[in-house]
């Protein structure tokens, strides 16, 4: 067995349930009484994670749409239906349906951007696989030319999300 101690240079800090801190480089916290990491993917699992249990009406989260409505609403199906409900009493589902209708265009919006600065980004030169399997080597492309195309598709998009807006 060896022989453990701890040098007059060191300090031992007594670390409570929820407290972070930064030993040896690593993050650290401690959750249900054990010392654990911090890493980066902490905060993507506990978005992605699905709870047994709906945390607005405590019923169980096994319908086959609880997982898909938790990840929108962070609530179960029926809770989500009950909600809706109610906004169609008050009188409110146009108004409710626009929002929904506008926050999916502007999140598609998003997604094109993104993919589009990638594609802008991309080595064309290089030989690309197709959906076939096929290798094809572009000889000559104009990325102005391209980069143009999607920046009228997008004003395009967003001049038709802005007048739905307004409508």
């Amino acid at each position: 067995m060896k022989n453990l101690h701890v040098t007059t240079q060191e300090k031992y800090t007594k670390h409570l349930e929820g407290d972070v801190w930064i030993e040896s480089g690593k993050t650290w916290t401690i959750k249900n009484g054990i010392k654990r990491t911090v890493t980066k993917m902490d905060e993507a699992r506990k978005e992605l994670y699905v709870p047994l249990a709906c945390p607005s009406c405590k019923g169980p989260m096994k319908h086959h749409l609880d997982e898909k409505m938790w990840v929108i609403n962070k609530t179960c199906f029926n809770c989500l239906i009950a909600a809706e409900h109610e906004i169609i009493k008050s009188g409110k589902w146009e108004e409710y349906e626009k929002g929904k209708i506008t926050a999916n265009a502007n999140s598609f919006l998003k997604d094109l951007k993104d993919y589009l600065e990638d594609t802008y980004q991309e080595d064309f030169s290089k030989a690309h696989v197709t959906e076939d399997g096929m290798i094809e080597k572009w000889k000559s492309v104009d990325v102005k030319h391209i980069k143009k195309i999607g920046e009228t598709v997008i004003d395009e998009i967003e001049t038709k999300v802005n007048e739905y807006k307004e409508k």
